[in-house]
């Protein structure tokens, strides 16, 4: 394949939209087990660093005049080893469970979450 892109075939980060930085940043640290306190804080940004290299960069600026959405598809993935305790977890940190709540087949189980700004995730248990 030539190397006409300057596109890497990479993702690095991924950006949430938050009304509430501070709210935003508690939830995802609390979710992916994080110290908030060692992540990175510029202003209206908050940079969450994951161990898989990945960065959850949760975004506030200019977010007050964006009014939420109805619905949104899910942004990202994340696995889970326990999906009815993945469940009970993200509620009890104030996320939803939304579309339909957990679907469950052979291969995998997951639900959809949102955060209070409409950000979805899909988490999901793979059985196989």
């Amino acid at each position: 394949m030539d190397n006409l892109s300057p596109i890497q075939s990479k993702v690095t980060s991924v950006i949430l939209w938050s009304r509430n930085l501070d709210r935003s940043a508690e939830m995802y640290s609390k979710l992916f087990q994080l110290s908030p306190e060692k992540q990175d804080r510029f202003g209206h940004l908050h940079i969450l660093h994951l161990p898989t290299g990945t960065d959850i960069m949760i975004d506030s600026n200019g977010m007050d005049k964006v009014p939420l959405p109805d619905k949104a598809p899910p942004l990202f993935f994340i696995p889970a080893t326990e999906i009815d305790k993945a469940s009970e977890f993200i509620q009890e940190l104030g996320f939803e469970i939304i579309y339909g709540g957990i679907h469950r087949n052979d291969s995998v189980s997951f639900f959809n979450m949102r955060d209070p700004d409409f950000n979805v995730i899909t988490v999901c248990q793979n059985h196989q």
